[in-house]
């Protein structure tokens, strides 16, 4: 028999407070049916994203964030992807790649001339 005070432990998840049938369905789903498997549920990973001002070659490999501003759009013909040609705020050229999808989506989310806040990996 387990202590009084473990029991709240093993109590179905919808005894917390924000969580209803709703929520608890896809929590079932991952198998995390009672409070202590949603305690358990630990990250298996993260991106450690670096928040840069300029472009620096020594980052490269690393994932990055950083603001810049659309210069330009090239879009491949067919199915390649479409590239955003962008400048950090000291003038460093760099290359967005956008896979999948058409020119179109890249164009709303890097308007030209307009600053954004993008994230992923210098190459």
């Amino acid at each position: 028999m387990r202590p009084d005070i473990l029991n709240p432990l093993f109590a179905e998840v919808t005894a917390l407070k924000g969580i209803g049938p709703g929520l608890a369905k896809p929590l079932d789903r991952l198998g995390l049916s009672r409070v202590v498997d949603v305690a358990f549920h630990l990250p298996t990973g993260w991106v450690d994203r670096i928040a840069r001002d300029e472009l620096d070659m020594a980052d490269a490999g690393r994932v990055i964030a950083i603001t810049l501003t659309a210069q330009s759009y090239r879009s491949s013909n067919g199915r390649g992807p479409t590239r955003v040609q962008a400048t950090d705020k000291f003038g460093n050229y760099v290359s967005l790649v956008y896979f999948g999808g058409h020119s179109g989506w890249a164009k709303k989310l890097a308007p030209i001339g307009e600053p954004r806040r993008v994230s992923g990996r210098l190459e």
